[in-house]
């Protein structure tokens, strides 16, 4: 099989590498391959069941049209400080030109105007004092919050319009390897319906935008194939639940908190992310590998809110493993948990005790979580990252009054498997002649805006070779 552009991965990167060569006028013959299924056939059975079901081949929430994207709370960061390193290769003013214009087709597919953290300058002054004096910095980022289930309907009517406009879809479908010869990329073998079958797809361009859930897989296809890249930061912590009394005037004022810190005594860069007011903890699979998330709905509200507290940590030769070593410490806490999430309250950390579930129900916090066990995740979170985890959650406390409390929800793990970086050019060239890299997965973005971003500036320079 021949196409002129082939893109591996149908989330943000890839869609919007799509979309934008469409808006240029391309007559190129594209084909997107996405190992999940089309977005109006993904659909989460714990909405049922109450608990997760493991669907195989692919967890519904974070394979299929749209990625992990489509089933999360759906905000878009409008500032170039948040989403990642692109600004570090294309420079400040520029990414932010990228974000304004891509913020631009997300309104065009019916994204929400309203943009939350604008207009209460004063009282996103005095939060930014308290932060200040807490040791924290604040970033200020524009929100436009899509919402879940809003988020899904409008990432339909993209796949509606790639179709349209003669983009070939392959849904589950799954890159097994890369063709590559001479330091030239001439291709893909594609293997369909779990391996059935495979096929051969060359093209001139391949575009490869795997998303997190995609991350382990490029790192092996560098090793393999000798894509310049180096080991990056991973990222781990734990998703906190508190009741949205306790963070309410943050809600109001900004909708998400961006606190970032270097707690003593590692210094290590902690800092808040992916906060849903009104949301519900979720879980996701990768290979196997449960890891925790949070969704916010637009309309369906929860007592709660959920945000994701996360510790980087950067590794120093010999050490070249940091998306294994991620993992190890999720499949250990999976083990404790017997498969499921794990959650603890913020005081038994202190207190140097597991949780028990009956203390969960005398709680004045109710986990939205509702299969997640009652247990200790300090068994499996490293020393290093708990004890920064702790000093962080205490200088967020002097922000956020309330925030400590001994009956804050703590789950884990929640990981962000974006650390093998790609090395490329401010064109997108990669080391291999033919092969772009994009997204989460090349360990240059951090979420939908920024990869979405990256991949109209891939459109654009496709078109122009």
């Amino acid at each position: 099989m021949k196409t002129d552009i082939l893109i591996i991965g149908a989330g943000p990167a890839g869609i919007f590498t799509a979309l934008e060569l469409i808006k240029i006028g391309n007559r190129k013959k594209i084909t997107l391959v996405e190992k999940g299924k089309p977005i109006e056939k993904r659909h989460c059975p714990k909405s049922e069941t109450r608990k997760c079901v493991d669907c195989k081949p692919n967890c519904h929430i974070t394979s299929g049209f749209a990625g992990a994207g489509a089933f999360s709370d759906g905000k878009l960061s409008l500032s170039f400080e948040v989403g990642g390193d692109l600004p570090s290769l294309l420079g400040d003013f520029f990414t932010q030109e990228l974000i304004d214009y891509t913020d631009s087709i997300y309104l065009s597919f019916g994204a929400d105007e309203h943009v939350e953290g604008r207009g209460k300058e004063e009282e996103i002054k005095d939060i930014r004092k308290r932060a200040i004096k807490a040791g924290l910095k604040l970033v200020d980022c524009p929100i436009r919050h899509l919402g879940t289930e809003k988020a899904q309907d409008l990432y339909f009517s993209i796949q509606q319009f790639l179709g349209q406009n003669g983009v070939e879809m392959l849904f589950e479908c799954q890159c097994s390897d890369l063709i590559i010869k001479d330091g030239v990329c001439t291709g893909a073998l594609i293997e369909e319906k779990a391996g059935a079958k495979t096929t051969q797809i060359t093209a001139e361009h391949i575009v490869i935008a795997t998303g997190r859930g995609g991350a382990a897989w490029l790192e092996r296809q560098c090793a393999i194939h000798d894509i310049h890249h180096k080991s990056g930061t991973v990222d781990i912590g734990v998703r906190v639940e508190v009741r949205s009394e306790i963070i309410e005037h943050i809600n109001e004022v900004l909708y998400e908190s961006k606190l970032i810190g270097y707690p003593k005594p590692f210094k290590n860069k902690v800092r808040t992310f992916c906060q849903n007011p009104g949301g519900f903890v979720s879980q996701e699979n990768y290979d196997d590998l449960s890891v925790v998330n949070g969704h916010s709905y637009k309309n369906l509200k929860s007592d709660n809110t959920n945000l994701a507290i996360l510790c980087s940590h950067n590794f120093t030769e010999p050490f070249n493993q940091p998306i294994a070593f991620a993992k190890r410490i999720g499949e250990l806490t999976n083990m404790l948990g017997g498969g499921r999430i794990m959650v603890q309250r913020y005081g038994d950390v202190l207190d140097g005790k597991r949780t028990w579930q009956d203390e969960l129900s005398k709680s004045n916090i109710k986990p939205s979580l509702p299969d997640a066990v009652a247990g200790d995740i300090t068994f499996a979170m490293p020393y290093r990252t708990m004890t920064n985890i702790i000093n962080f959650i205490e200088a967020v406390d002097l922000v956020v009054p309330g925030f400590a409390s001994a009956e804050t929800l703590l789950y884990s793990p929640e990981l962000k498997f974006y650390s093998n970086k790609v090395k490329m050019t401010p064109d997108l060239k990669t080391s291999v002649a033919g092969l772009y890299c994009l997204g989460d997965s090349s360990g240059w973005t951090r979420g939908l805006m920024m990869a979405s971003s990256m991949g109209v500036l891939m459109g654009r320079k496709l078109s122009e070779i």
